[in-house]
């Protein structure tokens, strides 16, 4: 297929064919309030040819101006956290669309839309410490901030680390020996990712962690808003807690699990 014929197939398609794409496993308030609206922007990009990985780019840009103006002392301007991060959501959502409804394979969008969960939303819990710091003209918040920021990430990242040791083993597999996965994996929809370690531990209780810590931070300003309590200040306190913890832990059970170990043995269909 010519670049000219996608780019012309793309510009056919309609509204039921981007739905026909939408993942039907998406959690709850991603499939309520921004597939609605990711659909009818997602057709506005395909009408424009405008490539997946470049949507992802725009999430990121959006995504850092939303931190941006939540790391402000100024509640007027934190509060546009709240559309900046709505809109972020979405485009998390189109970009996804835009590729499979133009059968994007390219590496580079996979790699542009992880890029963007592994930028903001660290991004977003260092800026609730740099609010804090600002508003109390002091250091322990911003330090705070950081450790949260900083333990924030495995908790993305780690489910990754093990997919990609479990992948490098069945290549080491592979080039000794002929590597047979194992017959029941294909049937496993909705459970495929599990099977290769990729499963986010969030997703297990159906709300990805950018959009868990999006709606604490919406509901803290909104708490700011009507009473004037520092509520963002006590949400900063808390990921600087519970992320290092929640890290431990998860490290701790992976090795004493052997989860790895596991997931190889499943895909391979060993006992």
């Amino acid at each position: 297929m010519t670049e000219a014929h996608g780019g012309e197939r793309a510009r056919q398609v309609d509204l039921a064919a981007i739905e026909a794409v939408q993942p039907r496993e998406s959690t709850g308030l991603t499939q309520r309030f921004c597939r609605p609206v990711s659909k009818h922007l997602t057709r506005f990009f395909l009408a424009r040819g405008v490539p997946a990985a470049a949507v992802s780019a725009v999430n990121i840009a959006v995504g850092i101006a939303a931190a941006a103006c939540l790391a402000c002392p100024h509640l007027g301007v934190a509060l546009l956290f709240i559309p900046l991060t709505y809109a972020a959501e979405v485009l998390d959502c189109s970009d996804g669309e835009v590729a499979r409804a133009s059968g994007t394979s390219d590496a580079t969008f996979f790699f542009a839309d992880v890029a963007a969960h592994y930028f903001i939303t660290p991004l977003v819990v260092l800026a609730l410490g740099v609010r804090a710091a600002v508003q109390l003209a002091a250091t322990w918040p911003l330090v705070l901030g950081a450790v949260g920021a900083i333990f924030c990430t495995p908790t993305i990242t780690l489910y990754r680390v093990r997919a990609s040791i479990v992948l490098e083993e069945l290549l080491a597999r592979a080039a000794r020996e002929p590597v047979r996965v194992h017959p029941l994996l294909p049937s496993r929809e909705g459970r495929l990712a599990g099977d290769f370690g990729f499963e986010r531990p969030t997703h297990r209780w159906r709300v990805p962690l950018g959009t868990g810590i999006s709606v604490i931070v919406t509901i803290g300003l909104v708490v700011e808003l009507a009473t004037g309590l520092p509520a963002l200040q006590a949400v900063s306190i808390a990921t600087a807690v519970v992320f290092p913890l929640a890290r431990a832990a998860d490290y701790a059970l992976t090795i004493r699990r052997g989860k790895p170990a596991d997931e190889l043995r499943r895909i391979l269909g060993a006992p």
